[in-house]
């Protein structure tokens, strides 16, 4: 499903307390440059970042799941990768979704912090990227900051690595019986406010 130019979307980066309206510039397949609205200075990112774009289309709110690829600062534009996509409508939407967060990570009982952003989540499972070099199996303590701190353990199960970043795919440990409510809370919320902030671009 390949955005066209011109297209109002909505763009969350894990350095920003809030969606970025942003403009769609140019679009070639799963490729987008998107211009925002605010000062592009007000996102702290780097190359390899996990995005969130959502958009509307034929009254359907879809959030996609992006690489930051590129920025072009006197545009005010970000260049991303869309790596996947979803309706908000899905009800198997919880299986993976498209988040941008930013976490710390220890082992065991080291008091070191490595940073972490996660990039999709589920109630079993993450998807993490990090410049640290984890070990396979290895099982890490995260501290998610969405406002509060969610703290999950979770063990790698897959690693691979590309240019900037090292990616974790994670299997969910839950040790709290209140966390799971807690992370499901959390995502509801993401998924209301995506969709409230997609339909005031009608309204404006």
């Amino acid at each position: 499903m390949e955005l066209k130019a011109g297209v109002l979307v909505s763009i969350r980066h894990f350095s920003g307390t809030k969606l970025f309206k942003s403009l769609v510039l140019e679009s070639n397949g799963d490729i987008v440059w998107v211009k925002l609205v605010e000062d592009i200075a007000l996102l702290n990112c780097s190359i390899g970042d996990p995005i969130v774009l959502g958009h509307e289309m034929k009254d359907e709110i879809y959030i996609s799941s992006c690489t930051l690829l590129d920025m072009d600062k006197p545009r005010n534009a970000l260049k991303v990768k869309i790596d996947n996509l979803e309706a908000t409508t899905n009800k198997r939407l919880f299986v993976r979704f498209p988040v941008s967060i930013y976490a710390e990570a220890t082992i065991g009982q080291s008091k070191t912090k490595n940073l972490a952003m996660v990039k999709n989540i589920s109630f079993n499972g993450m998807m993490v990227h990090s410049k640290h070099d984890f070990p396979l199996y290895q099982e890490l303590k995260f501290d998610l900051h969405v406002g509060i701190t969610i703290q999950l353990k979770a063990v790698i199960i897959r690693k691979t690595k590309d240019t900037h970043n090292y990616e974790y795919g994670l299997k969910i440990v839950y040790t709290d019986v209140h966390t799971p409510n807690l992370l499901k809370r959390y995502l509801l919320l993401l998924k209301k406010e995506q969709e409230e902030f997609i339909k005031k671009f009608k309204e404006s």
